[in-house]
């Protein structure tokens, strides 16, 4: 196995692993944990492929104390084929740094994601404090990427169309070259 392949296992397993613990650990979440992560664009991820959409979302702090080293991402499933979906296609934001965040207080967060291929998937949003060994995770959202309708797939339209006007073009000329011909 080269090392890309092996690579990409890594990855894949790797987000297997994070999305099964974020999974467990949402099934165990109490209402007094003091980080909360909500997905408030849900509503307008659905698409059709090869456009833009925008996941907004947002983090709390309901606790008395100031959380620090936060760091947000969003992880992505292709729920047709069981597997995550490579970020680096889809958004070019993974992780969104946060230093602090204030008791009480809630920070946006955005991430711009291209929808690359038609299909059903789910999103959830992840966040790992330093010092923590569980992520806290927000609810799953769940959207449908509709396939992009190509008129011209794979560039056969101007070979389709072009050769029977070309062929056309050419029996025309000839047949009025030989008809110039014969009247003189």
């Amino acid at each position: 196995m080269n090392n890309a392949k092996r690579l990409l296992m890594l990855g894949v397993l790797g987000s297997l692993l994070i999305l099964s613990m974020a999974y467990a650990y949402a099934d165990n979440q109490t209402a007094s944990q003091p980080l909360t992560l909500s997905i408030i664009s849900e509503k307008t991820l659905s698409g059709t492929a090869g456009d833009f959409a925008t996941v907004n979302a947002q983090i709390s702090n309901s606790g008395s104390q100031p959380l620090n080293d936060i760091t947000t991402y969003i992880s992505l499933v292709d729920e047709s084929n069981k597997m995550p979906v490579d970020l680096e296609d889809w958004s070019a934001e993974k992780g969104l740094f946060i230093g602090t965040i204030d008791s009480n207080q809630t920070l946006p967060l955005n991430w711009k994601i291209h929808f690359v291929n038609a299909g059903k998937y789910s999103l959830i949003v992840v966040a790992q404090t330093a010092g923590q060994e569980i992520p806290e995770v927000s609810s799953i959202v769940h959207f449908t990427v509709k396939p992009k309708l190509n008129l011209n797939p794979g560039q056969v339209l101007p070979v389709a169309l072009g050769t029977p006007i070309v062929l056309l073009f050419v029996m025309l000329l000839l047949n009025y070259k030989r008809n110039s011909h014969k009247s003189n």
